[in-house]
């Protein structure tokens, strides 16, 4: 399990250098995935849809691996990853919801926790100077949301609801894990 030592900040001053990494790059082209899965998901083009959600899936672990591979673990990239997962989350759960694929309470719950993690992470960035690693509770809470994703992408409407009901608990366990440890950190006790 990982520890829940803060890690530093991005710096105020952004640095051109940091952004335009290998890693980064392949980190940001997520966002650029997104309006792809957009127009396969409005035009009924679900398995295509699907196969981009795998591209961005494995560009998730590859920026990592390819950060320390190449030496070229930056701050900003340790900002930008959870950034671009939240942004694709939300943009591709908006559209299921459009589509009429998936409930709204499903897309409100997830994204909900998202921003509100979004938000404190801002927050303690900008008083605290702490930013947080994911924890494992989050990474499989992360999964799980993956997993709903792409049965309502392909019309698994009964194995998509019953997962968003198992996704509850590890919902809120894991936005209870960040919230204490915002609390902490915000107390000076972290």
């Amino acid at each position: 399990m990982q520890s829940d030592q803060a890690v530093s900040p991005p710096k105020p001053a952004v640095n051109l250098h940091d952004i335009f990494t290998i890693s980064n790059l392949v980190t940001l082209s997520r966002l650029a995935f997104l309006p792809f899965i957009v127009y396969f998901l409005v035009n009924d083009l679900r398995y295509t849809a699907l196969l981009f959600m795998a591209i961005m899936l494995i560009s998730d672990a590859l920026d990592g691996f390819l950060a320390r591979k190449l030496n070229q673990v930056t701050e900003t990239g340790k900002f930008l990853d959870p950034v671009c997962d939240k942004i694709a989350l939300a943009v591709v759960l908006i559209t299921l919801y459009a589509t009429g694929s998936i409930p709204l309470w499903g897309v409100v719950i997830i994204v909900l926790r998202d921003v509100l993690i979004l938000f404190g992470s801002f927050l303690l960035i900008r008083f605290k100077g702490k930013l947080f690693k994911s924890n494992v509770m989050g990474k499989i809470t992360g999964l799980i949301f993956g997993l709903i994703i792409c049965a309502f992408t392909i019309r698994l409407t009964r194995i998509g609801t019953i997962l968003l009901y198992l996704c509850i608990p590890a919902l809120i366990a894991s936005f209870t894990i960040y919230l204490m440890r915002y609390i902490n950190a915000m107390k000076g006790e972290l």
